[in-house]
């Protein structure tokens, strides 16, 4: 039987172990909430895009068509994969790499994970990105920028982007989806709101015969651009949400394993104690018996 000593540091290493882990998930539960508010918090922000698109002649607008809604043949394929920096969120990495496609494809890596997996894979990896907890909207623009400049150029053909898919608090999913080609100007508006869960009733067509300065079609590119940014943009909160919530599951799982192994050792504790305390008896009792 272990020392009594030796058992007692165990027990103390324990449950140090147990309050850091407890401390992880309520900071990644808090993370994960915060999260989820920012995905809710850009619908004022779609709402006002909304009118802007609504004072757009249709006609106009299907005449202008930006090259992000123009339909091609993909040849080259290009996959944003979306892992995290840190550990310690269980098998949300793993899973995610396991559903990476083969083929002649290029990546575009947001995380550190994602970037020492490709690099490690011999993936080809164009650029490398990393965003915070918070996924402010700047942050994704460095990641729009080049992937618009690949797409507009014919170096690519098809752009995808790899991530968990946040279902719920218990829950996410690897998903790759297409972001370019858009499937049409409209269709991709329609597509966002119903995903903000903003009803279309919201806003109403502008009927007027308005005219825009410089143009449309300028008008029609930089709201392009604004799609793409705010898809991406939705993609990386939901993706984070899934991190938190992964690191969350793990933390709680850690935290009841280092209680049911305090449980353990305090019950072995015991048993030594007394063990001890009884070996103290019977020598006590020998000691007087030899005496008399």
């Amino acid at each position: 039987m272990k020392g009594i000593k030796e058992i007692r540091n165990r027990i103390r290493a324990v449950d140090s172990v147990s309050k850091i882990t407890q401390a992880m998930r309520l900071v990644a539960a808090s993370k994960m909430k915060r999260a989820q508010d920012f995905a809710i918090n850009s619908r004022p922000y779609l709402l006002h895009l909304a009118r802007i698109v609504a004072c757009l002649p249709e006609e106009k607008v299907l005449k202008n068509l930006h090259p992000f809604f123009v339909p091609r043949e993909v040849k080259k394929r290009c996959i944003i994969a979306i892992g995290t920096d840190k550990g310690l969120c269980g098998v949300l990495n793993n899973h995610l790499f396991k559903a990476i496609p083969e083929g002649d494809i290029c990546f575009i890596s947001v995380g550190r994970k994602a970037m020492q997996f490709l690099g490690r894979t011999g993936r080809r990896l164009l650029a490398s990105f990393s965003v915070n907890d918070r996924v402010q909207y700047h942050e994704v623009l460095g990641i729009c920028d080049l992937v618009s400049k690949h797409y507009i150029e014919g170096e690519i053909d098809g752009v995808e982007v790899l991530y968990q898919k946040f279902v719920n608090t218990m829950s996410y999913m690897p998903t790759l989806q297409k972001i370019l080609p858009m499937n049409g100007f409209y269709e991709e508006f329609e597509a966002m709101l119903g995903a903000a869960k903003v009803r279309r009733e919201a806003f109403e067509r502008d009927d007027r015969e308005l005219m825009f300065e410089p143009g449309v079609r300028p008008i029609i590119d930089h709201i392009a651009k604004i799609f793409l940014k705010y898809n991406l943009h939705q993609v990386l909160l939901e993706a984070k949400a899934s991190e938190h919530s992964a690191r969350m599951i793990a933390m709680k799982n850690a935290t009841d394993s280092a209680e049911n192994l305090s449980q353990s050792l305090k019950l072995e504790y015991n048993k030594a104690r007394q063990y001890a305390i009884t070996s103290e008896i019977i020598e006590l009792a020998a000691a007087a018996i030899e005496s008399h």
